[in-house]
């Protein structure tokens, strides 16, 4: 077993910081990961789809919000209940991948770096590994859900309604008249978005799930039952992608900007050509505080998904482990 070197913190830390052994850390290399990784995502994108329509729309409008309830109210007398899951079938083929890339490439970025240890050479902290890990995690990730993330932007946008009949249309007439290239259109922005959330998201997790265990014994930690792990996981998964969004929100804001728009006549160009300068023209022109904007919706979407997203993502593990 891998136990500890200082109290209360593992000296290696698996995606649910459990200490295991060598057999068990060979079941959770990376390739296990996928189907776990992809379940996850489709049942993430059920559960917070209409925060993540209402959040788009708060960012890509470039004049005052209302509130979060009564964009909800706005979005339902447009067109009901369903109208929240406009855009949901891009949003969950790039969630599905997207957390799939994301979980298979945060362990396989462990293994990696715990790798440096039969190298003879000086390993990352453990902390610092959380850390790079997530980060890694991100580009691979960006990678998959740029080009559908583009298709649910345009899809969402209130200016783009009519304009795009579902989403195979949408992706149609976007490689018509814009290009197979205008597909990767947001991918600096996403990956910038991307790598800080997940770093920062793996990381906190980390810390809180080693902070509630602190003192445990491993064969404690493992006696719990499913349903409290599943709650355990859940929240510190909250809290950690909580406190992600604070970094990472104002790159999503870039990215939607830069994603919902068209191109202009030819000889002109585009308002938003870059995450810096979206970043420097939203400040100039709206002040600091636009960059957060949407910040609620995201913010209670990220959390929640997370906290769905990981709890199922390990329950999901759990079961492959069984058959």
């Amino acid at each position: 077993k891998v136990f500890f070197f200082r109290p209360g913190w593992p000296r290696r830390a698996s995606p649910q910081c459990f200490a295991m052994s060598a057999a068990e850390a060979r079941r959770k290399a990376p390739p296990a990961a996928v189907l776990p990784g992809l379940f996850a995502g489709v049942v993430e994108t059920l559960a917070v789809q209409p925060l993540d329509l209402v959040k788009t729309r708060f960012q890509i409008n470039d004049g005052a919000n209302p509130s979060l309830l009564r964009g909800f109210k706005d979005v339902y007398r447009e067109g009901g209940i369903f109208r929240f899951y406009r855009g949901m079938l891009p949003e969950m083929a790039s969630t599905a991948p997207a957390r799939t890339a994301m979980y298979a490439g945060y362990t396989w970025s462990l293994h990696a770096l715990e790798r440096l240890e039969g190298q003879h050479r000086p390993p990352p902290s453990w902390m610092l590994e959380q850390f790079l890990a997530g980060f890694g995690s991100g580009v691979p990730e960006s990678v998959v859900v740029t080009p559908l993330q583009l298709v649910k932007v345009r899809l969402q946008a209130k200016e783009h309604l009519g304009r795009y009949r579902n989403a195979l249309h949408c992706c149609w007439s976007i490689m018509r008249g814009e290009g197979v290239l205008a597909l990767m259109t947001g991918f600096g922005s996403t990956t910038c978005r991307n790598c800080i959330f997940n770093a920062v998201y793996f990381w906190s997790q980390a810390n809180l799930k080693a902070s509630a265990d602190a003192g445990l014994a491993a064969e404690d930690i493992h006696a719990r039952g499913h349903l409290a792990a599943a709650l355990r996981t859940s929240a510190c998964a909250f809290m950690s992608g909580a406190f992600a969004v604070c970094f990472n929100a104002p790159f999503d804001t870039a990215k939607s900007r830069i994603q919902q728009q068209v191109p202009p006549a030819a000889g002109l160009q585009p308002k938003y050509r870059g995450t810096l300068q979206t970043l420097s023209l939203i400040r100039k022109e709206e002040g600091i505080r636009s960059l957060y904007k949407g910040f609620t919706p995201k913010m209670l979407r990220m959390a929640s998904g997370a906290a769905v997203g990981m709890a199922v993502f390990e329950a999901a593990q759990r079961f492959a482990e069984t058959c």
